[in-house]
């Protein structure tokens, strides 16, 4: 029987769209965009600073090795808040109703520590994180998903069984992961679905 819920939070509760950032400085050109990424590798950089890497150690690494992309890689620090397009309204709706019917709830993310404290956690804008019980950020466990080893944590540290569970993810690896624990899941394209 479920008892518990464990939501993600990038794109099933926060929108997280970088592209936002990178269509206004390639021009909306796809393409450039696309080559920037894989040119410089910047989201696999994204999950070393989600596993806790700083921002500055992992960008200036990768302006070092890209001059050319110096500027857009930076925006992964100065125009992070712009990245991150708020929460998602649809979603919070159905968190909401679910703490008003007394679920216990939980948070499971890869996020950054550096920006999910300062910027995120007690923005006003994001008070529907209060409904979480706990939320396990992998920048301070040093572990992202799909890593076994994180979802363990939130289990360990909430003294949760798998199969009293549910975890609400967009990502087919995580979703994976958490099936592989025991753990019930749903594969989040939206609210509806």
């Amino acid at each position: 029987m479920v008892k518990n819920i464990i939501f993600d939070l990038g794109n099933v509760l926060i929108l997280w769209d970088p592209d936002v950032v990178y269509k206004k400085f390639f021009s909306g050109d796809l393409t450039k965009i696309q080559r920037f990424y894989e040119e410089t590798g910047i989201q696999k950089a994204n999950a070393e600073m989600d596993r806790g890497r700083p921002f500055q150690e992992a960008l200036s690494e990768l302006s070092g090795k890209f001059p050319h992309y110096h500027e857009p890689i930076q925006f992964w620090k100065t125009k992070w808040l712009e990245m991150i397009g708020g929460p998602i309204e649809d979603s919070v709706k159905v968190l909401e109703s679910l703490h008003a019917q007394g679920y216990p709830l939980y948070a499971l993310t890869n996020f950054a520590a550096e920006t999910f404290f300062p910027h995120i956690r007690h923005d006003h804008k994001y008070k529907f994180l209060n409904y979480f019980k706990d939320i396990v950020v992998s920048g301070v466990e040093q572990v992202i998903k799909p890593d076994p080893k994180i979802y363990e944590i939130l289990l360990r540290r909430n003294n949760l069984k798998p199969e009293n569970c549910i975890f609400i993810d967009d990502s087919s690896d995580n979703i994976n992961a958490a099936q592989n624990l025991g753990i019930a899941t749903i594969k989040f394209t939206n609210v509806t679905t």
